[in-house]
């Protein structure tokens, strides 16, 4: 086994963490390199255990593809399409009407195995002003074997620091499945995980992940 593909197996390439995995000529990658797709589809109001006032939101996710790809040799990290959007319904001032406050979230990486998947992207929701460093959103959804009343689903702005977050990363899927504030269930979320197939041969590992500062501005 090359020394490139142990540190692949180790998790450091696919963390993106490889620093010095040595040069050279890197090999052609077969058709198998690139992961399977998985799938991440669904739709499900949610109670989120951090805002006891106005506790629910809602994710509507589809999500394809896979957490890397292979382009002339070198791995490069994401390699999914789609859109997750969501809602928060809740007063524009305390006291107020409840309403629909709309975002959504541009996909560029899926990864599931078994009920679980981490689906991750960028904030296009700019009219929020949410700052550079917090563009970054990952997601993790649980389609429960009991049925789509007890899935689960995690968003990275609530109960971790929204700041810095890598692709791949994502919180434990905190928030339980409700009926919402009108009292009516959705269809929740359907996980279709895909085996990882590990490259073979030499090949260029990604690169770094950008500089992140956690500042404010």
């Amino acid at each position: 086994m090359s020394r490139k593909r142990r540190v692949l197996v180790a998790g450091l390439a696919v963390l993106g963490m490889a620093g010095a995995v040595g040069t050279g000529s890197a090999m052609a990658q077969d058709k198998a390199a690139n992961p399977k797709e998985a799938h991440v589809t669904g739709d499900a109001w949610l109670k989120y255990p951090g805002d006891s006032e106005y506790p629910y939101r809602r994710f509507v996710v589809d999500a394809h593809g896979g957490p890397w790809k292979f382009v002339n040799g070198k791995m490069v990290m994401g390699a999914a399409r789609g859109t997750v959007r969501f809602d928060h319904y809740s007063p524009d001032e305390p006291g107020g009407p409840s309403k629909h406050h709309w975002g959504w979230i541009k996909v560029d990486y899926v990864m599931a195995s078994g009920p679980i998947a981490v689906v991750s992207g960028i904030r296009q929701d700019d009219e929020h002003g949410i700052p550079p460093n917090q563009k970054r959103a990952n997601l993790t959804f649980y389609q429960s074997p009991r049925g789509h009343k007890y899935d689960r689903m995690g968003f990275s702005w609530g109960v971790v620091f929204p700041q810095c977050q890598q692709m791949g990363s994502g919180p434990a899927p905190f928030s339980t499945a409700s009926s919402g504030p009108f009292g009516k269930w959705l269809k929740g979320y359907t996980v279709k995980d895909a085996p990882l197939t590990l490259p073979s041969g030499e090949f260029q590992p990604p690169d770094n992940p950008a500089d992140c500062s956690f500042a404010d501005e």
